[in-house]
This record gives structure tokens, C-alpha cells and sequence, in this order.
């Protein structure tokens, strides 16, 4: 059996958006419910964490010491050294039912961003794509629980979750636009297998998805619809998942304890807690926002 180790037993209330900063040998990821920002140093094996006052629903690398971070309240910047938390005017929310939900740069270095109902209300969300200019444009509506993002390596095709509907959608992307068009459904999730949340792709274009309520991340082919490996964790709840480590063969995965009960806690105690599995094919640097700060 293929089976994720434990990093880090952060209890984390919903464990979400790991990123591998390869610049700082670091991992940021996000307790979304919590407000807590993460960082694990992978020479030292320590962990940091930052405590903001709001939800934050995704961090984003963006130039030396600065993240984009999904607040309830709107996009900002934070300089993780000098602690600065910048408020950026972009996508500002005040809707309390409201917040964002996972967001990665294409190519391009354009920031796509889902936002979705807190309590789930089905089409309440959007997905947004904010431009080098700091313009946002609506680019899917009326979405339920916007999640997983991943572009193919030739940069053609765009893959997008929306995690109530048990599908993989793919788009074709317009590299030089930015734009995409032309969704198709490229397969469907058995409800058994729990919902599709967060994902990565690797180098042979393949998806790794985290599968929450699923405890495990499954590697699909896009093209065939087969699952073609799968990583056990011990926590119900996985939420997503990135390649990470000097050569990008390290698979960093986030988990949840959201929602469960006193019994599933005591059966999964790591829940919320931060695992890695160790590939055979690796990923992809992350792509960092390039808008005008």
C-alpha cells in the first residue's frame, strides 16, 4: 500500500493551498477556517505560522518575501518578514456569507481565484482572474465550491474542480490571452471515492487530486479517466496537494478536521495534520503573481 507520512500534526481546522516555494526551500498552506498562514522549513523540519485576523482562502507566491493572500475581505499582499499586510483594493468582499476558496497563477502569471458560500449554498460562488494591471474578470459563474487548478504542461488546456459536481472540467487556455474556452467534462468522480478538492499535475500531465472524504490523493489521466495510483492518509479529509523538495518529487498534502466528530477525531487523530509522499515523477515550479503591487 502507498501511503503518506506525517510532517507536521498541526491540527489544523481545514488545512488547504500548500505551495513549494523553491526559492526558500519553504511550504506555505493555509488553515482557511482558522486564519493561520504555514510555513514548513524543509532543511530544518520546523514550522511557523502567522495569525491574521479573517479567514484566508489561498497564498500565492509574488516576488522575494511576499505572498498574495484570499482574505474574506478582499486580495492583499503580506511580507512575511516585516509582517506588512497590505490590502490590494482587488475583489474587496463584505459579504459575510462569503469567502474565497483556492487560487494559483497561470503561465502568465495572472492570479485565477474561486470564491464560495460558507455554508455551501450551491452556485453562490465564482471564479475570477485578476490581471498583471490588478483588473479582475468573472471567468466561471454561478460555481458551488471552487477548487482544484492545474494548467497541462504545454500550456493548452486549463483543469478546474468545482468540488459539489463530482467532475474534472477541462478548458482550452489560451496562453497568450490568458483566456480560456471550450469546457468539457473529462471525467467523473464516483461519490464513493469522496469529493475532488485540491490538485497539482506532474510532469507527464497527470492529476494528482486530494479527495476529500476520501483519505487519500488519487493520480488520474486526464486523457482516459483511470486512476492510476492511489497515496493513503490517515485523515478523512484531504484537501490538497503540490510537488515540493530540491528535485519536486516530494507530494506535500494538506488535510482537515472540519466538521468531524469527537468519534472521528479519536479513529483519525492526524486529521488537519500536514503529510508527504515521495513520487517517481515530479512537478512543476509554482508560477508567481506578477501583477503591478
Amino acid at each position: 500500500m502507498q501511503k503518506a507520512s506525517l510532517i507536521y500534526d498541526a491540527k489544523a481546522t481545514l488545512g488547504e493551498g500548500p505551495f513549494w516555494d523553491y526559492k526558500s526551500d519553504q511550504l506555505f498552506w493555509v488553515d482557511i477556517e482558522a486564519g493561520v498562514l504555514h510555513c514548513h522549513y524543509d532543511k530544518t523540519k520546523e514550522n511557523s505560522a502567522w495569525h491574521l485576523e479573517e479567514m484566508i482562502g489561498a497564498v500565492i507566491p509574488s516576488g522575494k518575501e511576499t505572498l498574495i493572500l484570499a482574505l474574506e475581505t478582499g486580495i492583499a499582499s503580506f511580507n512575511y518578514n516585516t509582517r506588512e499586510l497590505r490590502p490590494l483594493g482587488i475583489l474587496e468582499n463584505s459579504d459575510k456569507k462569503l469567502r474565497f476558496n483556492d487560487g494559483k497563477c497561470d503561465p502568465n502569471g495572472n492570479l485565477w481565484i474561486g470564491t464560495m458560500h460558507k455554508n455551501l449554498k450551491p452556485g453562490y460562488g465564482n471564479l475570477f482572474k485578476v490581471d498583471h494591471e490588478l483588473k479582475d474578470t468573472l471567468q466561471i459563474k454561478n460555481t458551488s465550491i471552487s477548487n482544484g487548478m492545474a494548467w497541462s504542461p504545454d500550456k493548452t488546456k486549463f483543469y478546474y474542480i468545482d468540488t459539489a459536481v463530482y467532475e474534472v472540467w477541462q478548458f482550452d487556455f489560451d496562453v497568450v490571452k490568458a483566456e480560456i474556452s471550450n469546457r468539457k467534462t473529462i471525467f467523473k468522480i464516483p461519490v464513493a471515492y469522496g469529493g475532488a478538492d485540491g490538485m497539482t499535475i506532474d510532469r507527464e500531465g497527470m492529476l494528482w487530486i486530494a479527495h476529500w472524504g476520501g483519505g487519500c490523493v488519487r493520480r488520474w489521466n486526464p486523457e482516459s479517466g483511470k486512476v492510476l495510483e492511489k497515496i493513503e492518509v490517515d485523515a478523512p479529509h484531504v484537501t490538497s496537494c503540490c510537488f515540493g523538495g530540491k528535485d519536486l518529487k516530494t507530494l506535500y498534502i494538506t488535510t482537515a478536521r472540519s466538521g468531524m466528530s469527537e468519534k472521528d477525531l479519536n479513529s483519525y487523530p492526524l486529521s488537519g495534520g500536514l503529510f508527504c509522499y515521495t513520487t517517481d515523477v515530479g512537478g512543476f515550479k509554482v508560477n508567481s503573481f506578477k501583477g503591478n503591487l
